[in-house]
This record gives structure tokens, C-alpha cells and sequence, in this order.
């Protein structure tokens, strides 16, 4: 096995691309700090889900960044998100939801025909 061939948590390991190619994207954050935020995959979620356990839908997000998010060269963890200035959490936040979560088209308003929501009855 090539050292091209090895990947880790869905990352290329001894490979010559550059990030672009990676699908890694540095971001400076309020705080100062350099983050790097890879694409995620199905599997990054699902590790998410199971970090979460039972927890709300913010909690997934919180894990989801600490899965693909590493700050200043370091990998992190769901803790580390936790106590991370809300400044850099909000911007770490809207690079992942961004980046992986495809925003349906607006629809545009319609009338509504509802009878029961006309006034004047």
C-alpha cells in the first residue's frame, strides 16, 4: 500500500495535493486562531449522531465541527467546541452548515386559498 492510498477519518494522509484538492478551506477566526475545515462525509455525521447521544439537534453540530474542524494543527474534540468563544464557535458553525448542508430553493409566497383565513367572515 502507497502512502497515497492511507486516509484517516476521511482524509488523504502522504498525499501531494493542496487543500483545495482536499477539500480543506483555512479560515481565521475572531479569536485569532486558524482553523481548517475539511469536507465532511456520511461517516462524519454519523460519528456526530453517536457523540451526541441523545442530545438536540445544536449538539450534532457541535460534534459535526469537531469532526471535521482542526484549530491551530490540532485536532479537537466535542469538549473543546464547547468551550471555544462563541464568536469562533458561530463562525466555525456557518463554515460546516455552509459548506455540507445544500439550502433547498425559496419557494415564492403564494396566496393563500384557505377560506378560513380570509378576513371579513
Amino acid at each position: 500500500m502507497k502512502t497515497d492510498d492511507l486516509t484517516v477519518n476521511g482524509v488523504r494522509i502522504g498525499s501531494g495535493e493542496t487543500n483545495e484538492e482536499q477539500g480543506l478551506r483555512t479560515i481565521d477566526l475572531p479569536s485569532g486562531a486558524r482553523a481548517e475545515v475539511r469536507k465532511g462525509y456520511g461517516r462524519d455525521l454519523m460519528r456526530a449522531q453517536r457523540a451526541a447521544a441523545g442530545g438536540d439537534a445544536s449538539a450534532v453540530v457541535f460534534a459535526l465541527i469537531a469532526e471535521v474542524v482542526r484549530v491551530n494543527g490540532h485536532k479537537i474534540v466535542y469538549e473543546d467546541v464547547l468551550e471555544m468563544d462563541l464568536a469562533d464557535v458561530m463562525a466555525l458553525q456557518a463554515e460546516v452548515i455552509d459548506e455540507n448542508f445544500d439550502r433547498p430553493p425559496q419557494r415564492a409566497s403564494q396566496v393563500s386559498s384557505n377560506p378560513d383565513s380570509q378576513s371579513g367572515n
